[in-house]
């Protein structure tokens, strides 16, 4: 995979760890804000680890521009908790993904979770460009939601039959690891001048490519706890851990490829992705987790 460029001086380590830290104090008071969502210690490190992916994978944003996309990332924890840990019947997951489609159409919210996305979306609504890209953000919402309530779909029919998704049914569900629409809301509140409707469309795809290389390199490191929790994973498809590394690798090589054409028409989103990628890479080889376990 091709370097990402040098960070300019004035973004030393230093720099770049006083941005993380107001990151993460606004990531902790907002879920501070929310306790029925965050108060159990599952979460303790989630806002820290949050807003260092965020500033160290997206070093060219101040934290003010990065404070929704960081706590749109902050919130899919407790939503990917109540979807697929917490719910037990069709019905629950259903309720879920409906009153948060709901409420990204703007609609008021009805629980807490809502709640602290209606807040998100009211925040990115302020931004001059959410008239633009305000219709891709609900439209990449939804599909991570749909990618869900997808993946519970599977598991509860493993359960009942033992039958699990293919490999590319399983990768072609990526979205539910959410790192797209999170992606999306950086564009609406850093009013990203080169995500132009005639660039969207390379934008997403390498977005998706980028997304799909984190959902394999999160299953790599999270096995033993997907196994216990019995969540689905790439290793429970017929993978063993050295076929799932050729696969990180063959789906990293097309990644690059199609971040080196992004960078020729948007430079500074092709960084921006090429680095989210590799901060997460580092952050799960390295042997890091966002639960608490």
């Amino acid at each position: 995979m091709s370097p990402s460029p040098p960070l300019p001086d004035e973004l030393s380590s230093d720099a770049l760890s006083a941005r993380a830290a107001d990151c993460a104090r606004d990531l902790r008071r907002t879920a501070a804000c929310y306790p029925e969502l965050f108060d159990t210690g599952e979460f303790a490190d989630t806002p820290g680890q949050v807003a260092n992916m965020m500033v160290y994978g997206t070093p060219r944003h101040d934290p003010g521009v990065l404070r929704s996309p960081s706590r749109l990332a902050l919130w899919i924890f407790p939503l990917d908790a109540a979807i697929d840990r917490d719910a037990t019947q069709r019905s629950q997951v259903r309720a879920i993904v409906e009153e948060c489609k709901d409420v990204i159409a703007g609609d008021d919210p009805r629980t807490p979770l809502g709640r602290l996305l209606a807040h998100i979306r009211d925040d990115l609504a302020h931004a001059p460009a959410f008239g633009q890209l305000g219709p891709l953000w609900r439209t990449e919402v939804a599909a991570m939601l749909d990618a869900m309530a997808r993946e519970w779909d599977w598991k509860a029919a493993a359960r009942q039959t033992a039958a699990v998704p293919t490999v590319k049914e399983y990768l072609g569900n990526a979205a539910n690891f959410g790192s797209t629409c999170v992606g999306v809301s950086r564009l609406i509140s850093t009013g990203e001048p080169e995500a132009t409707r005639e660039h969207l469309p390379a934008i997403i795809d390498a977005a998706n490519a980028t997304q799909r290389v984190m959902r394999l390199v999160n299953d790599l490191r999270t096995f033993k706890r997907d196994r216990q929790w019995e969540d689905l994973n790439a290793r429970m498809l017929g993978l063993d851990e050295h076929a799932l590394r050729e696969l990180i690798a063959e789906e990293r090589r097309a990644c690059d490829r199609v971040l080196d054409r992004l960078a020729q028409s948007c430079p500074g989103v092709a960084e921006d992705l090429r680095r989210q990628m590799m901060i997460t890479w580092g952050f799960y080889f390295d042997g890091g987790d966002f639960w608490t376990v």
